[in-house]
């Protein structure tokens, strides 16, 4: 009986001692991966919160903006929401602390889009967000919110898209195209701005362009921006940023006396 006992009690220790060694072997095989951020300034754009799911409803959703590269988010990081039809924005209500930044906003005649320009520069890691009011009219809200962001220098356009089907959730991450600049017209105007400008191409949807450092108003499709050059002085470099990146006009805009 004591033999036997004993015999067991072998047995139990080595097979725990195999199982130990097998899971250390596992282990050892598939080491962890660790995600690294992108080279360089990145912004990643993302939404959650309270969607509206009955035909009259009044509520708000979230986005939120993220320096998740390795270097500085700098400049004017423009934002936009594109909602479905049946449903409408009064605008949005920033909530990041400290005030180290500006934010103007826009919203469509139709309610239905809306523009932000954020300026400010954020380290790797901060972020911040505002809460979209909107409203449905009527019937049950369906389709797709779009949200998108764009920087000058982003070094990865993967993650400046994020689209929510209601009623379902969060879509697949889109990458856009390449925004791609063919011409500028006029490329001169009056310093204290106002001129009507054309920056045509490919990729523009959802773009804005910079004359120098300073954003035009303005609007995009796909191949064309038509745009209001802002106050300034000198012969500046104009820049087309869009959420799948940015591409300088083939001719600068030259301020005239």
């Amino acid at each position: 009986m004591i033999t036997r006992l004993v015999r067991g009690g072998l047995a139990a220790a080595l097979a725990v001692t195999t199982l130990t060694v097998a899971a250390a072997a596992v282990a050892t095989a598939a080491p962890t991966v660790v995600a690294t951020a992108v080279s360089g300034p990145n912004v990643t754009v993302t939404q959650a919160g309270n969607y509206p799911i009955f035909p009259v409803d009044n509520t708000s959703f979230s986005v939120t903006w993220k320096s998740t590269g390795t270097a500085d988010v700098t400049g004017v990081t423009r934002l936009t929401v594109d909602l479905p039809p049946g449903l409408t924005t009064t605008g949005a209500l920033m909530y990041s602390t400290p005030y180290d930044y500006t934010f103007t906003q826009t919203v469509s005649p139709d309610g239905r889009r809306l523009e932000a320009v954020f300026t400010g520069t954020r380290a790797p890691g901060r972020s911040d967000f505002m809460k979209v009011q909107v409203s449905s009219h009527g019937t049950r809200p369906s389709g797709v919110i779009t949200v998108t962001a764009a920087n000058k220098d982003d070094a990865d356009p993967s993650d400046n898209v994020s689209r929510y089907l209601l009623g379902s959730g969060l879509q697949a991450p889109v990458t856009p195209a390449a925004p791609a600049v063919t011409a500028l017209a006029p490329s001169t105007g009056p310093a204290a701005g106002g001129t009507a400008v054309t920056i045509t191409g490919t990729g523009l949807t959802n773009g804005f362009a910079l004359f120098g450092n300073t954003p035009a108003n303005g609007s995009c499709t796909d191949t064309a921006c038509v745009v209001t050059a802002p106050a300034g002085s000198g012969t500046v470099p104009v820049t087309l940023v869009a959420p799948g990146g940015s591409a300088a006009t083939p001719t600068a805009f030259t301020y005239t006396p």
